[in-house]
């Protein structure tokens, strides 16, 4: 009787073992899937930025703001039809979001389906759009690629615009794909209350990182 009570212990103990070992093989698996899933949701992220530069008729500057942006509906539209080349496209005109508007409207906080800069208000929505900007592209090294884009050389000048003795307050800028004010699509809008008068000059500088 004591022979069969050993061999009893002997196989429960053996039968315990093998349910760890068995537990632990999925436990590992599990994770090595939860990882892998987690690496595809950490890539594929757009973050702007963007910086502005006041200075008046004496070249000193004013007033200098920084903020993040947000990439609006039809600039996630653009990028993909961009990238995948869809036959079906999002958006007709993907490419060339290397144009800066400003504008003095008001209105609500910029919603990500917005289409313009706001263009309510007692001003007059947009006020003005850069010329052709040449991206400058920093490679990806690990922390995502950088895409830069500056209106600095050739800057927004207020001269001559009718602004008054008191001059006006931009309230906001967008990144767009093509120089035709109010026309084409936004990419990424911004708020700001940057006040301006006769004679300053305003230097944006948008940047977008890709992870």
């Amino acid at each position: 009787m004591k022979k069969y009570t050993t061999l009893a212990l002997i196989g429960a103990i053996v039968a315990g073992v093998a349910g760890l070992i068995s537990i632990d093989a999925i436990s590992a698996t599990s994770l090595v899937t939860m990882q892998g899933a987690s690496d595809f949701h950490e890539s594929g992220l757009m973050i702007g930025h963007v910086t502005y530069e006041v200075r008046g008729a004496d070249g000193h500057v004013k007033q200098y703001l920084q903020s993040d942006n947000l990439i609006t509906n039809k600039g996630t539209d653009c990028a993909a039809t961009a990238i995948f080349a869809s036959s079906n496209p999002a958006c007709a005109t993907p490419g060339n979001f290397a144009f800066i508007a400003i504008g003095n409207g008001t209105s609500p906080i910029p919603s990500s389906t917005n289409t313009i800069l706001n263009n309510t208000g007692t001003n007059s929505g947009e006020m003005a759009r850069s010329a052709l900007i040449v991206a400058s592209i920093t490679p990806n090294t690990g922390s995502g690629t950088v895409v830069t884009l500056s209106n600095s050389g050739t800057p927004f000048t207020f001269t001559g615009l009718g602004l008054g003795p008191l001059g006006t307050t931009v309230t906001q800028s967008g990144l767009f794909n093509t120089g035709t004010p109010l026309g084409g699509n936004m990419f990424s809008i911004r708020d700001v209350s940057v006040p301006v008068t006769n004679a300053d000059t305003l230097a944006v500088t948008w940047t977008i990182t890709l992870t």
